[in-house]
């Protein structure tokens, strides 16, 4: 309820192809992307922050996206405010601005691409590329919130080189 209150409401993808993790099968979702196009599964790994991630971005060419939340409802949200700019993510060092947090594309290191379960299982892991939306303090947080620290030093980087890397390409801009 709280969600409602705080965050203009929802009327995206996240609702109509949000999908929690199941076992696996191949065909039920191939038929499913082949439905819906790109579905997006919801995880939490591990006992760790909940992710958002695409399958079925790789059958139109484009990586699969992973993003992390502090909790499945910021999850929603920031999916919600992610889908509109679907288009635009499609190569590392694309970003989205957001305010409260900035997203910045970055590839996934072959290393990480397991995270994204469904994808790894459909199409193997030479079989497609993803890159996540890594949150930094928004460029109109000026004073960010304890728990927004908390949450931006948690969220796990599955990039390739450094963070350090990843700020000075922002900054560089």
């Amino acid at each position: 309820m709280t969600d409602l209150i705080f965050h203009r409401p929802c009327s995206s993808l996240e609702f109509s192809s949000l999908r929690r993790e199941e076992d696996f099968d191949r065909e039920h979702i191939q038929a499913q992307v082949r439905q819906e196009g790109v579905q997006l599964r919801v995880s939490q790994d591990h006992g760790g922050l909940p992710c958002a991630y695409t399958v079925g971005r790789t059958e139109q060419g484009l990586p699969e996206l992973i993003l992390y939340g502090q909790s499945s409802g910021h999850v929603r949200h920031a999916w919600s405010q992610l889908e509109p700019e679907l288009a635009r993510l499609t190569r590392s060092g694309s970003r989205v601005f957001h305010g409260q947090f900035d997203g910045h594309a970055i590839e996934v290191r072959q290393a990480s691409l397991g995270r994204l379960r469904d994808a790894f299982s459909l199409y193997g892991r030479n079989g497609f590329t993803a890159l996540q939306v890594y949150w930094v303090v928004g460029s109109d947080n000026h004073l960010p919130q304890q728990w927004e620290i908390r949450f931006l030093a948690a969220q796990p980087f599955l990039g390739g080189g450094t963070l350090g890397d990843l700020l000075e390409g922002t900054n560089g801009s």
